[in-house]
Parts: C-alpha cells; sequence; structure tokens
C-alpha cells in the first residue's frame, strides 16, 4: 500500500519535471521571437525563471567574454533531466515490490 502511494507520488514529480522542462525549453525558444513583456511569455518566466536564475548565477562567474548566448536554461534542462533519470529508476525498482 505504501509502496503505491510512493509509486504515485514519484510518477507526478515525474511528470511535473516533464512539463517544467518543456516550458524552460518554449521560453528558451520564444526568446527569440517575443518581447520579454508579452503576457505569455511574462506568464512562462514567472514559473521558470526561480530555477534558471540560480544556474544564470553561476554561468556568469564562468562566461565574461560578454556571448550574448545564456547558458542558464540549458544547465537547468540539463539539471532537470538528470533528477527524472533518477526519478524513473526509481521508479522502475518500485514496480518490483508493487507487482
Amino acid at each position: 500500500m505504501a509502496y503505491r502511494i510512493l509509486y504515485s507520488v514519484f510518477q507526478g514529480i515525474y511528470y511535473f519535471l516533464n512539463i517544467f522542462s518543456w516550458l524552460i525549453i518554449i521560453n528558451s525558444l520564444l526568446s527569440w521571437f517575443m518581447d520579454p513583456y508579452h503576457p505569455i511569455r511574462s506568464l512562462i518566466r514567472q514559473f521558470v525563471d526561480p530555477v534558471v536564475n540560480p544556474f544564470r548565477r553561476i554561468t556568469d562567474r564562468f562566461i565574461s567574454s560578454g556571448l550574448p548566448i545564456d547558458l542558464a536554461p540549458l544547465f537547468a534542462f540539463f539539471a532537470i533531466n538528470i533528477v527524472m533519470t533518477i526519478i524513473q529508476r526509481l521508479l522502475h525498482q518500485m514496480v518490483s515490490f508493487i507487482y
């Protein structure tokens, strides 16, 4: 019983992180075409920025050559995918306990 609840919680977290990683991609692509103050982009940025900003602080320290490329969304995307991989492996291991 407890494994099924835990499995459902991890599955929900996995789906949330999957949607969140797609929001990072969409925000990055929209930054090429839309004004930063467009309502759609502002809404997506409100969700994405709290996760991307710590990576932005890290990349600002390393990349000081003045390049106009923001690599923080890429690093945030990779970090989320690492967490998703760990959760996916946990889910696969938990299946043997449930069934």
